[in-house]
């Protein structure tokens, strides 16, 4: 495991309540189950006084760059796909999913139950405990310390005595990995995510995956009306940058489709859903 950057005086200061406390996961996945390939990436752990956020590096690095009037270069692909939240102690969750410029909100009450097993080690200056869970379709293994008073952890897992500093299912397509950690005395809001939270659209299980299904049928016909660009010689752009028009719209909308069935491997895969071919 990676040495955690984190002191004892970081560790101590934990327990103050007015400031963010800052989590940065490494996140190794698997997007196709069926290839033996994975990506990485870095994630937040944001546990604010009235509210717990989880989201991409990227919504970050995109504020600091919009802030401090910095260009974004040629080729970058930012990975925005989505944001949870939840209040401090609660089960009660809202993802927000992220489907270019359109954000649909799915609410729900999660949790798991844990089994807490004897095994302990120690990594750096924390001291670390084994759990493990039946969760969304598969079997997680967790090790978490009681040294960060924080009953939190990366997505939805949430509820053990401690805060969750490594993460893994049994299928070896998801690994979460502590690495970092910050405590902001003074926290800025995130102009991407208060803007995708703010004009997300609620939708219950079933509206979720008629509009994930209608969206698959034809993204860019999806997003047109999503922008309000009634006409096909409408231009708009993707968040990786792609500029869709008349003259490539169906050579996106395919490779979106294709991406969309290739990479549907989600943390809860109990809810995947089945695109046709």
């Amino acid at each position: 495991m990676k040495n955690i950057l984190l002191s004892t005086f970081l560790i101590a200061g934990f327990v103050a309540k007015s400031q963010t406390h800052r989590f940065i996961y490494d996140v190794e996945y698997k997007k196709d189950s069926t290839q033996n390939i994975t990506t990485k990436e870095n994630y937040h752990l944001d546990i604010e006084p009235k509210l717990v956020k989880y989201y991409p590096r990227d919504f970050y690095i995109g504020d600091s760059l919009v802030t401090n009037n910095l260009p974004v270069t040629d080729g970058s692909k930012f990975n925005t796909s989505h944001i949870v939240t939840h209040k401090p102690g609660s089960a009660d969750y809202d993802y927000h999913d992220v489907l270019e410029n359109v954000v649909l909100k799915l609410s729900s009450k999660d949790s798991q139950n844990w089994k807490l097993t004897n095994e302990k080690r120690k990594v750096k200056y924390l001291n670390l405990q084994k759990a493990t869970t039946n969760w969304g379709g598969r079997k997680w293994t967790a090790w978490f310390t009681t040294d960060i008073p924080f009953q939190e952890g990366p997505y939805k897992f949430h509820g053990l005595p401690g805060l969750i500093v490594e993460l893994s299912d049994d299928k070896k397509d998801y690994k979460f990995e502590l690495v970092k950690s910050q405590k902001i005395e003074k926290p800025k809001n995130n102009m991407y995510i208060d803007y995708m939270i703010e004009n997300s659209i609620s939708v219950d299980d079933k509206k979720y995956r008629d509009s994930k299904l209608k969206y698959y049928d034809s993204p860019v016909g999806y997003l047109r009306n999503a922008t309000q660009q009634t006409r096909s010689s409408d231009e708009f752009y993707l968040n990786d940058g792609t500029k869709v028009g008349q003259n490539n719209s169906r050579e996106v909308n395919e490779r979106l489709k294709e991406n969309i069935r290739k990479y549907n491997n989600p943390i809860e895969l109990d809810k995947a859903i089945k695109y046709p071919l």
